[in-house]
């Protein structure tokens, strides 16, 4: 316990001296209209028209941030039973699908390219209720970002124990924190099969497959799209939204397959993923001619370390 708690202070403290991952929303353009100035002295104001392509980007953008913190599972249909529970550490790399217009962080400055990788390193805890029932609640944060999400779910395993695949469900929802002026919140349910395999009686081995949906919803703070401008004395100047991605609309389908190894109270598991969907870019009527919908997809693979009682 006390190296894991050492490793986690060294990544949070890694993450929280290296930005290069921070966002950087002003750089995606603004979907509408703003009034901008640059001596801001209220001789220099004039009205800029919106990119046609900013919503679009921002809807990526936020899209593939959720899919990519979506929790990974590296769990078993069956619960730990009302006394048990299990602590776990999890390294989740991210594959992003997204031009480098898309993807602006302190890093790229919408130019350089776009990670071929962005590592989440998650910490888990699973309890058992009693009566099939489960709690979770997980923490993860972009490694090279101060962007954390917290996460939570319930899980009922509706089949467990018995000589057929266990299987469960399960819904679960996320917050995103530290991504500046972005306001993510994310969710699904899911449907979990599985079956343990005993070795040599102090081994078990437990395959598993996943199919589930995740849902997503985003908005933002007024945004300062010209910061490098003097402060104006109208609040306004230079400064938009992005339109709301609303929760229900926007919705993904997300399949993992994975297998975890169980030797007394340590185990190990490894697992695989995808997610994908085509959704509106903004909740309200698309204006200005630019695209209206999107399709973001996502891979995923993850390990996880733990231990279990």
């Amino acid at each position: 316990m006390r190296r894991i708690a050492v490793a986690l202070t060294i990544l949070f403290a890694a993450s929280a001296r290296a930005n290069t991952n921070d966002l950087q929303l002003w750089r995606l353009g603004h979907p509408d209209t703003i009034t901008v100035c640059t001596v801001c002295d209220g001789t220099d104001t004039q009205n800029q028209a919106g990119d046609p392509t900013a919503q679009y980007k921002f809807a990526r953008l936020a899209s593939t941030l959720a899919l990519g913190f979506a929790p990974a599972f590296e769990d078993q249909a069956q619960t730990t039973g009302q006394s048990g529970f299990e602590l776990g550490v999890t390294g989740q790399v991210v594959y992003p699908r997204l031009s480098p217009a898309e993807w602006l962080t302190e890093g790229t400055s919408a130019f350089a390219p776009v990670p071929q990788a962005l590592i989440v390193p998650t910490v888990a805890l699973r309890k058992g209720l009693g009566g099939s029932l489960e709690v979770g609640t997980a923490a993860s944060f972009l490694f090279g970002s101060q962007i954390v999400a917290l996460s939570g779910q319930l899980r009922w395993a509706i089949v467990e124990g018995l000589a057929a695949p266990d299987i469960a469900l399960r819904a679960w929802g996320t917050h995103l924190l530290g991504a500046q002026e972005m306001d993510l919140w994310f969710g699904g349910a899911d449907i979990l099969v599985s079956k343990s395999f005993g070795i040599a009686a102090t081994t078990r081995v437990q395959p598993y497959a996943q199919y589930g949906m995740v849902l997503v919803d985003a908005t933002t703070s007024p945004v300062d799209f010209n910061p490098g401008a003097a402060s104006s004395s109208n609040p306004s100047d230079n400064r938009g939204t992005f339109h709301r991605i609303a929760f229900w609309e926007n919705r993904y389908h997300r399949i993992t397959a994975g297998v975890r190894i169980v030797r007394g109270v340590l185990l190990f598991g490894v697992e695989g993923g995808l997610a994908f969907g085509t959704n509106p870019v903004q909740h309200d009527p698309v204006s200005g001619g630019g695209p209206s919908e999107q399709f973001t997809r996502v891979w995923t693979t993850s390990a996880r370390l733990g231990l279990a009682f």
